[in-house]
């Protein structure tokens, strides 16, 4: 199986990135873009495991899960990686907010599950960001100027981050198909304050 940990994205926030996207799609160079429907933010990818990985993992990474104070976050900043080599993969991160400190804390803390359970991840920082587009081929500079101008100049909503989901995903001829496994609500901190 393939799978991953990740927040669920909002309706209202998946059609005015979608707008963005259709935006953009036309005046820039080629790209693999993505489909909303596999729009998320990823907290831990675990890639490929086996049933018994992933029935230790539920139970293992619900403490957590269960403890994360729900809270909003907000997009704003044009994210390229690789930054300073060819870039390959253009989206959106996340400004620094309390929301966004309680979800990394939450990816954090599946990293460390997922090693002590004895997966052999990639152990690096985490940092939040929505895939947009792959390259297969370089941009011109212009056009990676313009790429962030108009990701940096768009009027995100604000995504309540609210719950996490073990996603399984399978690649069909129209790319990448999320089904969840398990939803964690998000529970943490006194009744009524949110991050």
């Amino acid at each position: 199986m393939r799978v991953f940990l990740a927040i669920p994205s909002e309706p209202v926030w998946v059609d005015s990135a979608r707008r963005l996207v259709e935006k953009l799609r036309s005046p820039l160079p080629r790209a693999s873009w993505t489909r909303p429907e596999s729009w998320h933010l990823t907290l831990e990818f675990l890639g490929e495991v086996d049933a018994s990985f992933v029935e230790r993992f539920i139970p293992a990474i619900e403490p957590a899960a269960f403890e994360t104070v729900p809270g909003e976050i907000q997009a704003a900043p044009a994210v390229v990686f690789p930054e300073h080599r060819r870039p390959r993969v253009l989206g959106v991160g996340f400004l620094p907010s309390p929301g966004l400190e309680s979800i990394s804390r939450l990816a954090a803390g599946a990293q460390e599950i997922a090693g002590r359970l004895g997966h052999k991840g990639e152990n690096r920082p985490y940092h939040a960001h929505v895939t947009f587009a792959r390259l297969r081929e370089p941009w011109p500079g212009s056009s990676m100027e313009e790429y962030r101008r108009e990701v940096e100049a768009w009027p995100f909503p604000t995504w309540l981050a609210r719950s996490c989901v073990l996603f399984e995903s399978r690649l069909d001829a129209a790319g990448a198909v999320h089904t969840p496994l398990h939803e964690w609500t998000f529970q943490g901190g006194p009744r009524g304050v949110r991050a």
